[in-house]
């Protein structure tokens, strides 16, 4: 193992070399999640005080040659955001909220707090290019397609051509005969695909004849994965990603006719297929009346917040400690509701388990944070004046932010691997191309 290191030590100084003169940081962050993506704790890690796995050990790799190129004086940080102090507080108040446990809610801060905080530090440390966006556009459709291809071979039952084998594994059984990718989560997968059918329908639609025939296919493809996590939430989100597209590119008369037929549609669609939407099978090793069940959980655990709510509304119970916190408000007879029944289950609304968690500041910053970014996000996708590169990354993110928003409300996205990473990432590229394009707008 030791000689292994060694060798594997060598070879990444020879690398090291072209990085820290010409490589892009932004490029290289790119890279990190797409090693996070495919090659996370499952694939391989080294368990200890800390679990090092792949992504642990790219994301540390990243910010050490940060460090050696900012002792080089080869980065050209940006001007600061509000957005920036926001998500310094969102970093600062979690890890408050995480002190004073056992020492497992590090850990969880480092995976799911650190690790999107510096991604979004990383966009804010170069300019961002015309030719990054690309590459990012390019790598999410990719990466999209990758995912979408897998999630297809895992509900048809052609796992042997699943890559990493980990995802088809029987032992794994939540979520088993989803497409649940190497994220092993189909709400996970899902919003990463939805991204990248955004970013595909977006270069179909400003791609020439050859082009078009190209990303055709490529969006067809995202749809397949798109159906292929068998999740409500998730085609719910695609549907309103695709909307907000129309809202841009289709004239007024076309928009305000799909919108009524829309609502025609999902009323009649409501009526007459809701038992059925409800009572879908997905999961291998569930029914479908345990699918419906899980439905009719989530009142009970909206008062189960509520009543948590009550007791610490400011600073909340402890960042990740709900399953212990929760136990005694199972036990509530203020309602005429077997509350007993969701023992054991999270919270399965992003806004709620982090309002119960960190409480009415924690909550705050960061529906501050999805706002104002959301609002760049819309200039950038409507500005004419801007380019054309930071109206598609404009829509992208817009797009990200309606699946995000529409998952969140039936999971707790939050703690999702990736999720708020891609988010963080995503929101940070459009404040640095935003703050950069309206300063050439105003001069």
């Amino acid at each position: 193992m030791g000689l292994l290191i060694t060798l594997f030590s060598l070879s990444a100084a020879v690398w090291t070399i072209p990085l820290l003169r010409g490589g892009r940081v932004i490029s290289l962050a790119m890279l990190v999640l797409l090693v996070s993506t495919l090659f996370g704790p499952l694939f391989y890690s080294i368990d200890g005080p800390v679990q090092m796995s792949l992504d642990r050990i790219a994301m540390v790799a990243l910010f050490g040659l940060i460090a050696i190129r900012w002792r080089m004086g080869r980065l050209n940080i940006s001007p600061q955001a509000r957005t920036d102090w926001l998500v310094a507080g969102i970093a600062i108040w979690f890890l408050i909220r995480v002190l004073g446990d056992d020492g497992s809610g590090i850990s969880l801060w480092l995976t799911f707090v650190s690790m999107p905080v510096g991604m979004y530090a990383v966009t804010r440390l170069e300019k961002v290019r015309d030719q990054d966006i690309g590459w990012f556009i390019s790598g999410l459709i990719a990466l999209g397609c990758y995912l979408a291809i897998t999630a297809v071979f895992e509900i048809t039952g052609f796992h042997g051509l699943v890559f990493p084998r980990y995802i088809a594994n029987p032992e794994l059984q939540e979520f088993l005969g989803r497409g649940r990718g190497p994220l092993l989560n189909p709400v996970g997968n899902g919003i990463l695909i939805t991204m990248a059918f955004v970013a595909s329908l977006i270069k179909l639609i400003h791609a020439d004849r050859l082009g078009k025939l190209t990303f055709s296919a490529t969006t067809l493809i995202l749809v397949a994965g798109i159906y292929a996590t068998l999740t409500r939430s998730v085609w719910v989100g695609a549907l309103l990603a695709t909307a907000l597209i129309g809202l841009v590119y289709l004239p007024r008369w076309v928009r305000i006719i799909g919108l009524a037929m829309a609502v025609l549609c999902a009323a009649g669609f409501a009526m007459g297929f809701s038992d059925n939407l409800l009572k879908i099978k997905r999961d291998k090793h569930v029914t479908a009346s345990d699918a419906e069940k899980s439905v009719q959980l989530r009142p009970l655990l909206v008062v189960i917040a509520y009543e948590m709510f009550k007791d610490r509304p400011v600073a909340g119970h402890g960042y990740r400690r709900y399953l212990k916190t929760s136990i005694p408000y199972h036990a509530v007879r203020n309602y005429d509701l077997p509350l007993e029944e969701v023992r054991g289950y999270v919270q399965h609304n992003v806004l709620l388990a982090i309002l119960v968690d960190t409480g009415l500041i924690g909550l705050s910053i960061i529906v501050l944070w999805l706002v104002i970014v959301s609002a760049i996000g819309w200039q950038l996708a409507r500005g004419r004046e801007y380019e054309l590169e930071s109206r598609m990354l404009g829509l992208i993110l817009i797009g990200l932010l309606a699946t995000y928003c529409c998952n969140g409300m039936f999971h707790d996205v939050s703690i999702i691997p990736m999720v708020h990473m891609v988010l963080f990432f995503t929101g940070g590229l459009a404040v640095t191309r935003f703050m950069a394009a309206r300063q050439t707008v105003v001069r």
